[in-house]
Formats: C-alpha cells, structure tokens, sequence
C-alpha cells in the first residue's frame, strides 16, 4: 500500500510537470498563429490599417484569453467585491 502511494504521488507530479510544459507550448503556438494571423491579414487586405489594427486587437484578446485572462478579470471581480463595505438594512417603526 506505501507503494501505491508513492507511486501515485511521482504520477500526480508527473502530471503536474507535464501540463506546465503543455500550458507553456500552447502559450508559443498561440503567439506564433496570431502573428502569422496579423501578417496574413496585412498582406491580404493590401497593407490596410484598419485591418491590420483590427487583427492585432483579435490577436491581443486571444493571447490574454489563453495566457489565463478570464481567470484575472474574475479574480479581480472577486476581490472588489469582497472588499465592498457590508449593507446594512435599518427600519423604523412609527
């Protein structure tokens, strides 16, 4: 039973170390699709700016979406909310 345990243990970091090194490949791949996106758009839309301004911003919001954005914009919330002063609720009996 101590085996298991050990052995479950250097799997769970195995894991671990494996999904870092996928986060991070994932992380390059993305940055490389969006520059190629960019590249692509200016080429063919014959250097418009506008396109290629409208490109970047797409390719900026996808980057932050997968370099964990969402969960940044939540913690953020959180934490705004949780530091709001407490509501108190006050009656008066006439």
């Amino acid at each position: 039973m101590i085996n298991e345990i050990v052995m479950a243990d250097g799997f769970l970091d195995l894991i671990t170390v494996k999904s870092e090194e996928v986060k991070g490949a994932i992380e390059s791949v993305t940055f490389v699709v969006v520059i190629l996106m960019v590249v692509i758009t200016a080429v063919k839309t014959k250097m418009s700016i506008a396109a290629i301004l409208m490109s970047a911003i797409v390719g900026g919001i996808v980057l932050w979406l997968v370099n964990g954005g969402i969960n940044v914009t939540s913690e953020l919330a959180r934490d705004e909310f949780d530091s709001a002063p407490a509501i108190v609720n006050t009656q008066t009996v006439l």
